[in-house]
C-alpha cells in the first residue's frame, strides 16, 4: 500500500514495535501462551497479536491488519 509503513509483531520484538509506534502502544502481556499488546488507534485501543501488523498511515494513524499484508 503505497504511503503505509508497517512493523509485524511476532511477539519478540516489543522494542522495535515501540519505537514504530511510539507512545501508543502498551507494554506486552500473556494470555493462553500467546503474547499480546493494546494499541491506541482513532477507534480505540484495539489488541495486538502474534503475527498482526501494526500499520502507520501518512497522518501518524496506526491500524491494525490481522492475517497479513
Amino acid at each position: 500500500m503505497k504511503g503505509y509503513t508497517k512493523i509485524q509483531y511476532t511477539g519478540l520484538n516489543y522494542e522495535q514495535v515501540k519505537e514504530f509506534a511510539g507512545d501508543k502502544i502498551l507494554a506486552p502481556y500473556f494470555c493462553m501462551g500467546f503474547s499480546m499488546l493494546s494499541l491506541y488507534t482513532p477507534d480505540g485501543f484495539v489488541t495486538v497479536n502474534e503475527g498482526d501488523y501494526i500499520v502507520k498511515d501518512n497522518n501518524g494513524n496506526l491500524s491494525v491488519n490481522k492475517g497479513g499484508w
